[in-house]
């Protein structure tokens, strides 16, 4: 009997004092296991996520990308506000140039206007084309303008290519100055005798043939708008 108390004694303290079976679950492991999550110490070896930062919007783009806050608690201005906020702002065109007058006494050639006009439409033969010829000034004060046949000259053109020019064969002044003032028109008479010519008094023929032509004002500046007429056979 006292063997076998010592023996039950024996395996009793053999058994607590954890030489065989399952070690003790703690109340953490028992927990983690249960809910099915992996205790932090599992995660050790992983690098950790590293968030991704938000792209500032620096462009002026048409976006709806939201303002950073600034130091102060409110949105600060994006660069595209500043941008407008610091462009120039026209209040107006430009003043218009309403003396006719440069520097010098001529006229400026945005203030002169040119016409011409056909005496008749048609000429038969025997009738020479003529052609009256008006220079105006739609500025402010006098401005000289030369109107001499060597630089206000009327060429005669067919189809587009010119056969006649008033300052082919010139004779007199090379300088004919006008005075313009504003809306008193300076004019001058043109003849055609109907030859067909080149600079330096070249005659080609000397009568052109029957048809349609046109016929125009032209100065080193400023031209005046193309007429048409005829040249009855």
């Amino acid at each position: 009997m006292l063997v076998a108390g010592l023996s039950l004694l024996g395996l009793f303290a053999w058994i607590f004092s954890g030489g065989g079976g399952k070690p003790p679950v703690t109340p953490a492991a028992r927990n983690s296991q249960a809910s099915g999550i992996l205790p932090a110490a599992a995660y050790s070896g992983a690098p950790t996520p590293t968030p991704t930062p938000t792209p500032t919007v620096t462009g002026s783009g048409s976006g709806s990308a939201s303002p950073s806050p600034s130091a102060s608690g409110k949105p600060a201005a994006s660069k595209s506000a500043a941008g407008k906020s610091a462009r120039p702002h026209a209040t107006g065109s430009a003043p218009a140039v309403t003396s006719a007058r440069a520097p010098g006494g001529g006229c400026y050639p945005n203030a002169v206007v040119l016409s011409l006009f056909s005496s008749k439409s048609e000429y038969y033969t025997g009738q020479d084309p003529e052609f009256d010829l008006y220079a105006v000034s739609t500025g402010s004060g006098t401005c000289s303008f030369n109107t001499s046949p060597a630089k206000l000259h009327v060429v005669v053109m067919s189809a587009g290519r010119i056969i006649w020019d008033s300052a082919d064969c010139t004779h007199g002044a090379a300088n004919q100055v006008a005075w313009l003032s504003r809306g008193v028109p300076a004019q001058e008479s043109v003849t055609w005798n109907r030859s067909i010519s080149l600079p330096g008094c070249v005659t080609l023929a000397s009568a052109a043939r029957a048809g349609t032509y046109q016929v125009q004002a032209r100065s080193a500046s400023v031209d005046s708008p193309e007429r048409t007429f005829k040249l009855a056979g």
